[in-house]
């Protein structure tokens, strides 16, 4: 069975108000045990709440990261962290990038050594910045394919 890493935008997209639908099937068709989140994914997220101002949508964000259905209990056991292998993907993946001509960005990279490390698909709606890795994006559905 594939295994997929969910990158950032697609954890954020299922939070939404009104999220993609064609994401929600595709998510509700795969077994748990094969979606996967990187420890950067809980990161950002973190982040991008620490970075609202005080208020009720804060507080409703605090709530759900720190709940039940937030991504630390969704994903226990499931969140991939940077190790030494990720690390030397990562170096590969930057240094490739650079000497291509499409300086890449670190930490979308990162995502894509964890990925990489563990032998998951990208699932992510950011196209452009894992042009060339395996990815699939569900938001535009279609197969997983390598990008290029």
């Amino acid at each position: 069975m594939t295994r997929y890493l969910l990158d950032t935008n697609i954890i954020s997209n299922v939070v939404k108000p009104q999220p993609s639908e064609a994401l929600l099937a595709w998510m509700a068709a795969r077994q748990d045990e094969d979606l996967f989140i990187a420890s950067l994914t809980v990161a950002e997220i973190r982040r991008g709440i620490l970075e609202k101002p005080k208020g009720k949508k804060r507080d409703v964000l605090e709530a759900w990261f720190s709940g039940p259905e937030g991504p630390q209990a969704l994903f226990a056991g499931r969140i991939l962290g940077f190790d030494d292998k990720a690390a030397l993907i990562w170096a590969r993946l930057m240094a490739e990038g650079k000497a291509a001509g499409h300086p890449r960005s670190a930490l979308d990279m990162i995502v894509a050594a964890v990925a990489g490390a563990n032998g998951c698909v990208i699932v992510t709606d950011n196209e452009k910045d894992f042009a060339g890795l395996q990815i699939f994006n569900p938001i535009r559905d279609g197969a997983p394919k390598v990008e290029g």
